[in-house]
């Protein structure tokens, strides 16, 4: 009985065409997919939202890239020239300082009292010089005698630079205008001759040292032009230029030391890493669109043109590459719109939408007639 009920529901699930969704039994022609749909009755399809943007000419240039660190053009170590405890410290890391700016003092008071015996000491060797002259002049002593005394008073008088130099040298002056950047010392630090003291850096300018293949040598000169970009600062380019070239290839990698000098604009640092580009070549007024118009599902370089309400595959030969711009060599003109969003999925003659202005993606697509 199970088996006789269970067929019967399934012959009347077969005979029930009349009572479905589409009306009428099926293939009758009043409820088919062809009939009903949205749109469908009157021979439109929708229109796919698109974003273009011009055609337009700009420079374009190409460029080695490759990666480098940043160094200071002057970056020294500041050593006591003389000995004794620390009793001022004018300066602190991260502090500023001029060319001839007393960074630190060691206690002259030493250095002082033998200034003062170096002079007493040359006075006296200049009276014993000035009798010597006069004697000597009337030859009343010999010429051994009077070098003598001429040779003690040129002593005194080297004794008594070298005391006042001693006496400069309690003084710790910064060379030139600098960054500190080290601090080794403490106040009240006993400080001998050729302690580490300080060491300062000159930010501007910063220099970073690349390797370039040796094939590019003929494209490479003083002054060219260059940018440096870093994780620090995304997106922001710092200008650079060739200060000098190796004059010697390194048989090892066969590459050519560049040195290049960075304005860092007070952000950049020593010691950071950085993406360099060195400009090797520029199209001036050259074709160029955004390199978001490539349509990724073509295995050649394609876009998309806006011709009417219509979408038209456009092959192209593509030129110079710079950040988010690509050069076009062939296959566009100046006045030509191409799809940088929506391209994807597009076939040759699709019917397009462009959305311009904000919010306007928000917008319902107006539809296209279309097969």
């Amino acid at each position: 009985m199970a088996t006789a009920v269970a067929l019967g529901l399934a012959l009347a699930g077969c005979g029930g065409g009349s009572d479905g969704p589409g009306g009428g039994p099926p293939g009758n022609g009043q409820g088919g997919p062809g009939r009903g749909g949205p749109g469908a009755g009157d021979g439109e399809t929708a229109a796919v939202p698109v974003e273009v943007a011009a055609v337009k000419r700009q420079s374009v240039a190409s460029y080695i890239q490759t990666n480098g660190s940043l160094e200071a053009e002057n970056d020294v170590q500041i050593v006591a020239r003389t000995q004794g405890p620390l009793v001022e410290l004018l300066t602190e890391e991260g502090r500023r300082v001029s060319k001839g700016q007393v960074m630190a003092r060691i206690d002259p008071k030493e250095t002082q009292a033998q200034v003062k015996i170096a002079q007493v000491a040359l006075q006296e060797a200049e009276r014993i010089y000035q009798r010597a002259k006069e004697t000597f002049d009337e030859q009343l002593i010999s010429q051994a005698d009077f070098d003598a005394a001429l040779s003690a008073k040129e002593s005194a008088e080297a004794t008594l630079l070298d005391r006042q130099v001693q006496l400069d040298y309690t003084e710790i002056k910064a060379p030139f205008s600098a960054v500190v950047v080290d601090r080794n010392i403490k106040l009240g630090d006993n400080v001998t001759a050729g302690q580490l003291l300080f060491r300062i850096s000159d930010f501007d300018p910063l220099l970073s040292k690349i390797q370039v293949p040796e094939k590019e040598l003929p494209r490479l000169h003083k002054d060219q032009p260059a940018y440096l970009t870093v994780e620090a600062w995304p997106g922001e380019r710092f200008p650079a230029k060739v200060l000098r070239l190796s004059p010697v290839v390194d048989a090892t990698t066969g590459t050519i030391r560049v040195t290049l000098e960075v304005e860092g604009g007070g952000k950049l640092r020593p010691g950071m890493f950085a993406s360099v580009y060195l400009e090797i070549d520029r199209h001036e007024d050259a074709l160029t669109i955004p390199k978001s118009a490539l349509s990724l599902e073509s295995l050649g370089d394609t876009v998309y043109v806006v011709n009417g309400d219509l979408a038209a595959r456009r092959p192209i030969q593509l030129g110079y590459e710079e950040a988010d711009t690509v050069e076009v060599i062939s296959g566009l003109e100046e006045n030509d719109h191409v799809i940088v969003v929506g391209q994807d999925g597009l076939s040759d003659g699709t019917p397009i939408q462009i959305l311009e202005g904000p919010g306007a993606e928000k917008s319902a697509p107006r539809r296209a007639r279309g097969g």
